[in-house]
């Protein structure tokens, strides 16, 4: 069986074109001879493959919530009447018709809050996502026409809560995912 063992570029360089002889002080009997660039070895993640799949969750769910507060901290709200109940509930809008009549605005709060809730339910279920889940999860964190304040706050609150969550699950490897 082959021995391996590292030798620096300058060693490898000094062998020359032609096979290696066992008497250059870089090899001995049996062994192969191969560059490893300094950076180009082969690394075993020190994660598990659920501590990764949770950091993608938790940068995604960060990203939109970092939009979401943002829209929010600029004065827009997304329990304005005329876009979360007219239009997007409305049965007499057609769905065609329905993007065109909302706001820019709420068009990225509405896209953030979709990418926050396909996160979490991605985690929790693992599975597609039907209607209803997306639904309850919306009325559980998406400020909701009626919603007073305090709920507001709480569901801020609640988003936080499950990014937090998020990342604890996904440990050092959020760290090494942004």
């Amino acid at each position: 069986m082959a021995e391996f063992k590292a030798i620096s570029l300058e060693e490898f360089e000094s062998l020359g074109s032609e096979p290696p002889s066992v008497s250059s002080p870089a090899v001995s009997s049996g062994t192969r001879v191969s560059a490893v660039l300094p950076g180009t070895e082969k690394s075993k993640s020190p994660f598990t493959q659920d501590q990764r799949k949770d950091a993608m969750f938790a940068v995604r769910m960060k990203n939109a919530l970092e939009e979401m507060e943002r829209l929010e901290d600029s004065g827009f709200d997304p329990r304005n009447f005329q876009e979360s109940v007219i239009i997007e509930r409305a049965p007499f809008v057609p769905d065609i018709a329905e993007n065109f009549l909302l706001s820019p605005q709420y068009q990225l709060y509405k896209r953030a809050m979709n990418d926050f809730a396909m996160a979490q339910l991605r985690k929790d279920t693992g599975a597609v996502i039907n209607d209803s889940e997306m639904d309850w999860m919306r009325t559980s964190i998406q400020p909701l026409p009626g919603d007073s304040p305090e709920v507001v706050k709480a569901k801020r609150r609640a988003r936080r809560e499950l990014l937090l969550a998020m990342k604890g699950s996904a440990g050092s490897a959020y760290d090494a995912a942004i």
